[in-house]
């Protein structure tokens, strides 16, 4: 039970990439009567509410917000559910059924894959690449696993690391038109001949995931806390430093594919059109969710209905 608190086991944490300081009331009514202690991860919050932590760092590298604000939401729990504020949880999801959901112990925690590098066709394996924990200025050589020994463990879960090519490296979105083409050239050149990356393998190994919905057993907490600050210090892309850091940390961890509800993306235009089905009225989506599903995301609260 944390401060002020009430027994629970579990803390549901809210990431919010930017401040949108009117969507705290409305994720609050969301989840109000499933989860007995919320926290709200705000950048750069000044107001009053006690649950609402104020961070401070880039929405490119949130897990550095779960370092800042650990202290203020550790408590004696068996889990923490981090969730993004733009995304919504299947109203049959609470504290008293999450384990069972996600399939958990006290020593697992879930990601929604366990995905190997570089990535087919993902924007951000530039990430990996220029990735060095090791330049000056960034203090994490001692603060992380070395290269060989998270090589180990990641190899264990049977994800790689392979090669990287220039093609997926800077042009895995498939744009060629010339100014793409100019401003890839020049990041190329920056990257080999500033950086001095070698642009064929990373500096340390990786594991990658979809990160705005991930359980933390307080097994592991301590742990997958200082990676995810170091990982942020040296300024590692989320969706790769979240994945890797509880890695890294021993968790046992549940994956979507092993659990019988399945989370919904909507990315594409298509994918949108299912909200179309709620009139963009927020009772509505969490008196009809889709049973199968342990979320949508994201849904932009701001575009919605919410009296």
């Amino acid at each position: 039970m944390t401060v002020g608190g009430v027994a629970s086991d579990v803390a549901l944490i809210v990431i919010y990439n930017h401040r949108y300081d009117r969507n705290i009331e409305v994720v609050e009514r969301i989840y109000a009567g499933r989860f007995s202690n919320i926290f709200h991860l705000v950048p750069f919050y000044d107001g009053t509410k006690e649950n609402v932590i104020a961070v401070y760092e880039s929405s490119y590298y949130f897990h550095g917000y779960v370092a800042q604000g650990y202290r203020a939401f550790a408590g004696s729990y068996r889990h923490y559910f981090f969730v993004a504020d733009d995304m919504v949880l299947n109203p049959a999801i609470d504290e008293h059924n999450y384990a069972r959901v996600f399939d958990l112990d006290d020593a697992s925690g879930f990601l929604q894959e366990l995905d190997s590098m570089p990535g087919e066709k993902w924007p951000h394996d530039r990430a990996a690449v220029t990735f060095d924990p090791f330049r000056p200025g960034v203090e994490i050589r001692n603060e992380i696993p070395s290269p060989e020994a998270a090589a180990t463990v990641i190899a264990s879960l049977g994800v790689t690391n392979g090669p990287y090519s220039f093609r997926d490296t800077y042009f895995a979105g498939g744009d060629y038109g010339m100014r793409n083409i100019v401003r890839q050239v020049i990041r190329f050149a920056y990257d080999r001949f500033i950086l001095k990356t070698d642009l064929k393998a990373s500096k340390y190994p990786f594991v990658r995931s979809y990160s705005d919905l991930f359980i933390v057993s307080a097994t592991n907490i301590e742990k997958f806390v200082q990676y995810c600050g170091a990982f942020a210090a040296a300024e590692l892309w989320v969706e790769l430093a979240v994945p890797t850091a509880l890695v890294l940390t021993g968790e046992r961890i549940r994956v979507q594919s092993q659990l019988r509800l399945q989370g919904r993306a909507l990315w594409s235009a298509q994918d949108l059109k299912l909200l179309d089905t709620f009139g963009y009225r927020l009772s509505n989506l969490l008196q009809n969710f889709p049973q199968d599903y342990i979320y949508l995301h994201p849904i932009k609260l701001s575009k919605w209905n919410v009296d």
